[in-house]
């Protein structure tokens, strides 16, 4: 999956960047609606986050425009307000779904793969493979060099995050939001599980693929 965010706030792309990285889709940046609609318009994209708020072209226009010079890319308002009027314009204008900000980075990561799923209703099993590893998503199994593993539905979802953010350090908090949720003691209970996570993963000498980046987090290589 291809995803274009386009949003002129700096750190409410950073999230939803975030949220795209943990479903392992490839994801692009727009930082106004003249940009966002070139792009659009141009690109082979599945999804699209648009932000209503921005200066010059708006949301709402860049949506309107992009639909009436026929993008079929799947558009989803984010939108700090959440009137019934304000929802109905959106659809009226093309939008698909309509998101309501503030929305944290496991919300949004979950109704990107919702999304993803409703786009490609007879896909595959989605399989995660690397370093001997094997995690099948859709029916929580995972084997290493063929031997299988037992994991707790935590650890398959850690396990699942780092994976599909493979190369990229994953701080704590970042972890334990997508993971726990709000949790007090934030590193040591993500210390503690992907301590654990580690020992069966290494069960019979295999290397090692969870690394520590000290006093940030942790990166899957």
């Amino acid at each position: 999956m291809k995803v274009l965010v386009i949003e002129d706030d700096k750190m409410s792309a950073e999230h939803a960047a975030a949220a795209v990285g943990m479903c392992g889709f490839e994801c692009d940046f727009a930082r106004n609606g003249r940009e966002g609609l070139s792009l659009l318009l141009k690109g082979d994209y599945d999804i699209a986050l648009v932000d209503i708020e921005m200066p010059g072209l708006g949301g709402l226009d860049v949506i309107r425009t992009a639909r009436n010079h026929g993008a079929r890319t799947y558009l989803a308002v984010l939108s700090s307000h959440a009137s019934d009027a304000e929802r109905i314009a959106g659809l009226k204008m093309g939008a698909d779904d309509y998101l309501v900000k503030p929305i944290s980075i496991d919300e949004l990561s979950l109704r990107l793969q919702a999304i993803a799923r409703r786009l490609v209703p007879d896909s595959e099993p989605e399989v995660l493979s690397a370093k001997g590893l094997v995690v099948n998503i859709d029916t929580h199994t995972v084997r290493r060099y063929g031997q299988p593993i037992d994991l707790s539905p935590r650890e398959m979802k850690l396990l699942v995050l780092l994976m599909r953010n493979k190369g990229r350090c994953l701080t704590y908090d970042t972890i334990a939001d997508h993971v726990w949720g709000p949790i007090d003691s934030v590193g040591s209970v993500v210390s503690a599980n992907v301590s654990r996570l580690r020992k069966k993963l290494a069960a019979g000498g295999a290397e090692e693929v969870i690394h520590t980046v000290r006093d940030v987090g942790y990166v899957f290589k």
